[in-house]
């Protein structure tokens, strides 16, 4: 049975300590402002004074990748990757496995409270007063605010089983430095988080369309921009909610044959 108060009691203790480590949460930021002004400098550039380029205006240009770099920081908020993988390699992960809840629920609970603590403190207030003074393009219907905040958080749960599911591949390949380069390239890259698909070649659009990667951002950011209005807007949800099942059952998965492997080991 689902014992909900153990899973608050790890979103609260995860809330509680980033208020403590609160350097982090600064640094974090600070990188996400860099990130900020420099794709902003980019895009800036190659609108070169257009007023649009692929039937799309600088202004959703500049607000997509605002959005973008917001949505970055609370995915970076989260468990990083190699934090799990520390754990399996040294070992640790089999405490986990003792104690009675659910490891990869357990993780995503406590990311709740961490990525809550950074949106409230860091996040609202800078992003508040960016859209404030820049020249971004606010969606002026409610109903465009809740289906970009529904699509945001499915996204991040497609992201989250997304990257556990590869954390726990340390069960298997013990070092994945190598992969783990590619795979946040290709994530990055397919997901549309600073290139949208529209400005894809043919052939890496079609690529992106058929991965969960989209989910994660391109679709959320294009519903705050207009992109995709309309029952399409329902459709693109939709599939989130196909890839964010799918790629829930490919970590449980993965998680029942890695938890059987520690057994194994330590028995």
């Amino acid at each position: 049975m689902f014992n909900y108060r153990v899973y608050w009691t790890f979103a609260k203790k995860s809330f509680l300590r980033s208020a403590v480590y609160r350097f982090d949460v600064w640094s974090r930021l600070g990188s996400n402002i860099i990130f900020l002004l420099m794709w902003g400098s980019i895009w800036t550039a190659l609108y070169a004074g257009k007023e649009e380029a692929g039937g799309v205006s600088f202004e959703a240009m500049l607000t997509y990748i605002v959005v973008s770099q917001f949505l970055t920081g609370v995915n970076g908020a989260g468990t990083p990757l190699w934090e799990i993988q520390e754990k399996v390699r040294t070992g640790d992960i089999a405490l986990e496995l003792m104690r009675p809840f659910d490891v990869p629920l357990r993780y995503l609970f406590a990311d709740f409270g961490s990525v809550a603590f950074y949106i409230v403190t860091a996040l609202l207030p800078l992003y508040t007063v960016l859209f404030i003074f820049m020249d971004v393009a606010l969606p002026t219907d409610w109903l465009t605010w809740v289906y970009f905040i529904i699509a945001s958080v499915i996204g991040f749960l497609i992201r989250y089983c997304i990257e556990m599911s590869f954390g726990l591949l340390t069960f298997f390949l013990v070092e994945t430095g190598g992969i783990e380069d590619i795979f946040y390239f290709a994530m990055s890259l397919l997901s549309g988080s600073v290139i949208p698909l529209w400005f894809f070649p043919d052939w890496l659009a079609t690529i992106a369309i058929y991965l969960p990667f989209q989910g994660i951002y391109y679709i959320p950011n294009s519903i705050f921009i207009g992109e995709i209005a309309g029952l399409e807007i329902l459709t693109s949800i939709g599939i989130q909610l196909f890839w964010v099942v799918v790629t829930y059952l490919v970590l449980r998965l993965i998680w029942s044959r890695a938890s059987k492997k520690v057994i194994v080991q330590g028995g």
